[in-house]
């Protein structure tokens, strides 16, 4: 009988060893198989989205007159700063101020509307307001913002500078 129970207490561990190695093999299958199919249903769902970047931005833009159309004036020149590029904005000037502009930087195109009061102090109409990004193309097609709108307008000359302040999301 010590020789059954001695053959029974060798038997008993590698049974129990053999039992262990499949309990981790049948683990190792059933997460190589959950990963598998999370990696087919997230190509499956399409490519994720991008989180949406947020600057804050500084500019200066020195405008010559270029045209007028109506009561407007067309201004074009050079924006440095932040968002570096050439500028277009039609200004109009009364009691207050409207401008539309567009930015064209080598990354793509911003777009928008300010607004302000005139301070008119004879050749010089300085004026302070808030802008709107409202559109972009490239990099910024999906661009909005806002901030503030200050400059000074030369009124012999047309010729107009612009500063902007604000946050740019796109």
């Amino acid at each position: 009988m010590a020789n059954m129970t001695e053959a029974r207490s060798h038997v008993r561990p590698r049974a129990a060893q053999a039992a262990r190695v499949r309990a981790r093999f049948a683990c190792a299958a059933v997460a190589s198989a959950l990963a598998l199919l999370g990696a087919v249903a997230t190509a499956a769902a399409g490519p994720l989205a991008t989180a949406a970047r947020t600057l804050s931005v500084a500019d200066t833009a020195h405008l010559r007159y270029h045209e007028s159309a109506g009561s407007a004036l067309i201004e074009e020149g050079t924006a440095t700063g932040g968002l570096p590029g050439s500028v277009k904005v039609r200004f109009t000037v009364g009691p207050t101020v409207s401008a539309s502009f567009t930015i064209y930087t080598h990354s793509g195109t911003l777009s928008g509307h300010g607004s302000g009061t005139l301070h008119s102090s004879g050749t010089y109409a300085s004026f302070g307001g808030s802008m709107s990004i409202t559109r972009g193309t490239g990099r910024y097609v999906h661009a909005h913002g806002h901030g503030g709108f200050y400059g000074v307008l030369n009124r012999r000359t047309y010729a107009l500078t612009v500063q902007t302040t604000g946050s740019l999301s796109y």
